[in-house]
């Protein structure tokens, strides 16, 4: 029979090659880590092929810190997460008043996607803007909302960046700032960094790269801010931190951060007003989203996604076999979950 590492060879190898981009792929039990390794490129023209040490972007796995970070400051006496968010956005539209901190984390805020409606308002200013900048941006969509409040579930990336402000303006540190101060270094995840801006780029982070052109040609991705990202997807780290991170979250009793009550909050399902679960917590999707068999079949998770231009990651817990499941890639056009995450998957459970 094939080793763990000999069948998932086999099955990353139908698609990540030396001449393309790569991935780092862990897999834990316990904390015990059963598989470790890179596979591809983290540069094509320099021939440097990837090693599971190395930094991607991990883009919306950035959404779990975010919320972390505003549990903090939900325990010190900050603020309300069931406050509106006109404390912190005075001059935003009247959405203001009725809008919560909440709804931010839980993607029910209504407030619209600046992927989408920044494209339209103004591609260019996307590419350099700050946090600062795409807040002006957002706010100039208008007053009207997508929904009413905590009436659907919408994936929204502008209620993090609004998020991460709002760290911002409660403790005088820039979002990244107190991420690497108060959480990273903490938990010893010491080659994590969330850049606040594109002036500060990642010397550890392979180079992105899309074939969503030509495939099969393969085209470093600018650093510029619609990749670096801001509070929904800014951090930079790899596989063996983030490793770090989850056996802070499931296997220590550790109250380094918050308490272990505050913690379980983020494993919570969110409500809408008419009582159905969304299925998605602070930062979380917790098993299936809107029916979409988007978690792994037959074990229960708690997972995220992420994508920008350039990477994809997705890091998943699956929380009664006590396994951690970390794929980070620098190909954004890469096959997702079916076509490896999954089948790396299987070659797990069936040796569990």
């Amino acid at each position: 029979m094939e080793t763990l590492e000999q069948a998932i060879d086999r099955v990353v190898g139908r698609t990540v090659t030396h001449h393309t981009p790569g991935c780092a792929i862990l897999l834990a039990r316990n904390g015990q880590v059963l598989f470790r390794k890179g596979y591809g490129m983290a540069d094509l023209e320099k021939g440097i092929p990837v090693r599971p040490e190395d930094n991607f972007i991990i883009a919306s796995n950035t959404k779990q810190f975010t919320c972390l970070a505003i549990l903090m400051l939900r325990d010190r006496g900050l603020l309300d997460l069931d406050e509106p968010i006109e404390r912190f956005f005075p001059d935003f539209p009247d959405y203001r008043g009725k809008v919560t901190l909440r709804m931010l984390m839980c993607h029910t805020s209504g407030i619209r996607e600046y992927f989408e409606e920044g494209y339209r308002f103004n591609e260019e200013a996307l590419k350099t803007a700050d946090t600062a900048k795409l807040l002006e941006i957002a706010k100039g969509f208008g007053p009207e909302l997508n929904f009413e409040p905590d009436t659907k579930w919408d994936y929204c990336n502008t209620a993090y960046v609004m998020l991460g402000d709002i760290v911002r303006q409660l403790t005088g540190k820039s979002f990244g700032k107190f991420l690497e101060s108060e959480i990273f270094a903490p938990l010893g995840m010491t080659h994590t960094v969330a850049p606040d801006y594109m002036d500060e780029p990642d010397p550890r982070q392979v180079v992105g790269y899309s074939d969503e052109k030509e495939k099969g040609v393969f085209v470093p991705q600018p650093y510029d801010m619609l990749l670096v990202g801001y509070a929904d997807g800014n951090i930079s780290s790899n596989v063996d931190d983030l490793l770090k991170w989850h056996q802070f979250l499931y296997e220590s009793d550790s109250e380094i951060l918050v308490k272990r009550d505050t913690l379980q909050e983020m494993f919570v399902s969110h409500r809408l007003i008419d009582g159905t679960p969304t299925n998605y917590g602070l930062g979380f999707f917790l098993g299936q989203i809107e029916g979409k068999s988007s978690c792994y079949p037959g074990h229960a998770e708690i997972w995220h996604t992420g994508g920008t231009t350039g990477f994809i990651s997705r890091l998943s817990r699956f929380t009664h076999d006590g396994v951690t499941a970390a794929i980070l890639t620098n190909w954004n056009g890469v096959p997702r979950d079916d076509e490896l995450f999954f089948p790396v998957l299987d070659e797990l459970f069936r040796r569990l």
